[in-house]
């Protein structure tokens, strides 16, 4: 048993380690590396783990098994091209025969304005949206989520004919 000297805190060195000595090389080197190996395993399952634990933002699609054959029956239609200008390109948004340009916070609280109001009406809480191809993608994203805080429920992002 190991004795305790007159300094608190210290051990007499005739403990437990100078007691326990196996004889055997390759017990001595395996009891020197499980702390390691115990060290390498949890280090693995912390990285596997923490790539599922963080939350990428964005809106989840669940697509169906077979091609698109679905839609609205009824509800508000909103239309976005991309407009060419001296300036550079620019959205456009039309909605209800009213022209928004995109990306102009007035523009886009009085889009929100419009979409909370139709939201009310009985066939509102469903919005076709009909993108060209050149209307870039964060331009359909923040328009999806100004409809979704306008109140939309359900939005059918779909491609404008040509």
């Amino acid at each position: 048993m190991a004795r305790l000297t007159n300094e608190w805190g210290s051990w007499n060195k005739g403990g437990l380690r100078a007691r326990f000595r196996t004889r055997s090389r390759i017990v001595n080197s395996f009891l020197q590396v499980v702390p390691w190996v115990n060290f390498a395993v949890v280090l693995a399952l912390f990285l596997s783990l923490s790539g599922r634990l963080t939350l990428q933002p964005g809106v989840v699609f669940e697509l169906p098994r077979a091609p698109f054959r679905e839609g609205l029956q009824r509800g508000l239609s909103l239309v976005m091209l991309r407009a060419d200008r001296p300036q550079g390109e620019e959205t456009l948004v039309f909605f209800d025969d009213v022209r928004y340009q995109f990306g102009v916070p007035e523009q886009d609280a009085q889009l929100r304005d419009d979409l909370s109001r139709a939201a009310g009406r009985p066939d509102g809480r469903q919005l076709l949206l009909m993108a060209d191809r050149r209307v870039p993608h964060g331009d359909v994203m923040a328009l999806v989520n100004l409809a979704r805080s306008a109140g939309i429920q359900r939005v059918n992002a779909a491609l404008k004919p040509e």
